[in-house]
Order: structure tokens, then sequence, then C-alpha cells
């Protein structure tokens, strides 16, 4: 369970950095800025979906033969429908653009990230 939080605070951590970065280049770039959205709530956010992720991913370890590909499925389901949930009801108008692609970092680089680090702390060098 100690190697499921690690994980899943470490692509949390890496994933919200990154997802702030972006934020500020598209708020930049569309001229737009949100209460709602900040790097806090990004960042507080993407640790809490990659624990949740780490989770499910270790759980999927343990049952399926491949695990990475259900939970490739499960992010993206997950990160489409709250897409669709901020489309169809904006806290804020306009946030759906930026919060949307911000939903796409997060589920894309914890597909990428999670399974790798899960594996690299059951299997150490």
């Amino acid at each position: 369970m100690k190697s499921i939080l690690k994980v899943g605070l470490g692509v949390g951590i890496v994933t919200g950095v990154a997802c702030s970065m972006l934020y500020y280049i598209l708020c930049a770039v569309l001229d737009l800025r949100f209460a709602l959205l900040n790097p806090v709530s990004i960042m507080v956010m993407s640790v809490a979906v990659n624990i949740i992720g780490a989770a499910i991913y270790n759980k999927l370890l343990h049952t399926t033969t491949r695990p990475r590909i259900y939970y490739g499925m499960i992010t993206v389901g997950a990160a489409l429908l709250l897409s669709l949930f901020d489309w169809a009801y904006p806290p804020e108008p306009d946030i759906a653009g930026v919060a949307n692609t911000l939903h796409a970092l997060v589920a894309a680089l914890s597909i990428a990230w999670v399974p790798v680090w899960i594996r690299k702390r059951r299997y150490p060098n």
C-alpha cells in the first residue's frame, strides 16, 4: 500500500506540474482566467487521481493478464466522462476548452507512467 501511495504521489506531482504549465500557456494564449481552476486545484486533483489510478492498476495487475490495456480504457473513459460533464455543465464560462485539455494530459501521463513506476517498485534493479 505504501508503494502505491508513493507511485500515485510521484506521478501526481509530475503530472500536476506539467498541467500547471499547460494551464498558464493556455490561459495566456486564450486570454482567460478562472476562479475555480488554478494551479493548486490542478495539483491536488492530479495527485488524488493518480493515487486512485495507482490503486486501480495494482488491483488490475493481480486480477488480469493485460492490466495496462484495461487501465488505459478505464483512464480514458474517466477523462472522457469528466470532459463531457464540463461541456454539459460548465462551472465557469469557457472553462471546457482548458479543462478538457488538462483532462487529456493527466490521462495520457497517467497511462504512460503509473504502470512503469509500479513495475519499477515491484521489481527494482
